[in-house]
């Protein structure tokens, strides 16, 4: 496959996965909006619990493996693409397919030796 058609396929494929998301949070927002008016209907006076409920902002989760991991995968492909262009062998390619695994492991362990050194209090 020419590099202009995996680019243009890859670029295709965002942009739906893109859109999918977008439609996904636009019936969420509907289906929000369609209770809001479903308990102004049944009894106004509750109305103004729910709205104050909706105002406050959604606390943050604070999960950042999905940024870890696009890091890490990032790392390996520049890793595994040095590794494997040299002479093509196939024992390359399964050394740089290991690559994958290793570097995504190793940053998530990372994160979760962090957390646990945070959580002690330790300030080494």
């Amino acid at each position: 496959m020419p590099a202009t058609e995996m680019i243009v396929s890859i670029a295709v494929i965002a942009a739906l996965a893109l859109i999918t998301i977008q439609l996904f949070r636009l019936a969420a927002t509907g289906i929000r909006h369609r209770t809001v008016r479903r308990v102004i209907d049944r009894d106004p006076s509750a109305a103004e619990a729910v709205m104050a409920e909706l105002r406050t902002p959604e606390t943050p989760t604070g999960d950042d493996r999905l940024g870890i991991i696009l890091v890490a995968f990032g790392v390996a492909m520049i890793g595994a693409s040095i590794l494997a262009g040299h002479r093509g062998d196939w024992a390359d390619y399964g050394i740089a397919g290991a690559l994958f695994p290793l570097i995504v492991g190793a940053a998530l362990w990372l994160r979760h030796y962090a957390i646990e050194r945070a959580g002690r209090g330790e300030t080494k």
